[in-house]
């Protein structure tokens, strides 16, 4: 059942009135540390805050699979919001969603982009991740060797039941990716929604997919204001969600862009130093709760 809102919330919760109810984190750049892993603070602050009753939400671009990969039996209940948002699922099993684009959008993607050389294209689909052909940019994307892409000829890749298409620029020409946005979205007007992950990988969701419209949409189902929601980010694609809860917080590893489209935000150290777990061990555990 949905945990319901503590009762007395007003003004901002680090003055002692009520606490976030709702901690929502990235994860590349962010929570993890390099190599894909949980860092031991990272977990054993997690467990904690779990057990003193918040929501912990991972929300990510990474696939639903490759997130779950990453857990185990250890592990507390979260709530995943996955694909830039495509994918909701809460921890208890009551809401699981999933905003596809349609194959029309899709078979336009593919004609779009098959024929440039320089692109590797991507797909998300319900059973897993399909990649156009090898690319070097893989090792910068995705450490995780328990979650790899499939390899699929571009005219072979499927149109149904994709959550995300992200193309990888082979050259890391950044310019070169802002045409490419420029011409899907004349063509493909309000049917598409495109953010950067990196530089030089461009994302395309359905319209209206992003983490902020996701966390919004766990947060009325477990019946926290979203205004009790702290959330914690480094890239353009956790711009929304970082903008529209009660706190955004920003990594000290964030990006230009991010720091710029967000200037009022708080800034706290790297994910190198476990940094978010040092942030909420110190404003939202008690301090019994703390680890040793």
């Amino acid at each position: 059942m949905p945990a319901q809102a503590a009762i007395g919330w007003a003004g901002d919760p680090f003055q002692g009135v009520m606490m976030y109810l709702l901690i929502a984190s990235d994860l590349d750049g962010t929570l993890l540390l390099p190599g894909d892993t949980f860092g031991a603070f990272t977990k054993s602050v997690i467990h904690r805050l779990n057990r003193a009753g918040h929501h912990i939400v991972l929300a990510t671009g990474r696939h639903q699979a490759d997130v779950e990969s990453l857990l185990d039996s250890q592990s507390p209940p979260v709530h995943l919001i996955t694909a830039n948002g495509a994918r909701i699922s809460s921890a208890c099993g009551g809401l699981a969603l999933s905003a596809e684009l349609s194959t029309a959008v899709v078979q336009t993607l593919l004609e779009e982009t098959r024929a440039d050389t320089d692109l590797t294209i991507n797909l998300y689909c319900r059973s897993g991740w399909l990649m156009s052909r090898e690319d070097e940019n893989l090792k910068d994307f995705s450490q995780n060797p328990d979650f790899q892409p499939t390899l699929c000829a571009a005219e072979n890749l499927p149109l149904h039941a994709v959550q995300k298409v992200f193309f990888f620029q082979r050259s890391k020409d950044h310019d070169a990716l802002l045409r490419l946005q420029a011409r899907l979205e004349q063509r493909l007007g309000d049917q598409i929604g495109t953010v950067f992950t990196f530089p030089w990988c461009l994302e395309v969701m359905a319209r209206d997919v992003s983490k902020g419209n996701a966390l919004k949409q766990l947060a009325e189902f477990l019946n926290v204001p979203i205004q009790a929601c702290i959330a914690f980010g480094d890239a353009m694609n956790d711009v929304d969600m970082l903008a529209g809860v009660g706190k955004g917080v920003l990594m000290g590893n964030a990006h230009a862009e991010l720091r710029q489209a967000l200037p009022e935000a708080e800034i706290i150290g790297r994910y190198t130093d476990e940094a978010v777990a040092h942030y909420l061990s110190k404003h939202l555990l008690k301090s019994a709760d703390l680890p040793a």
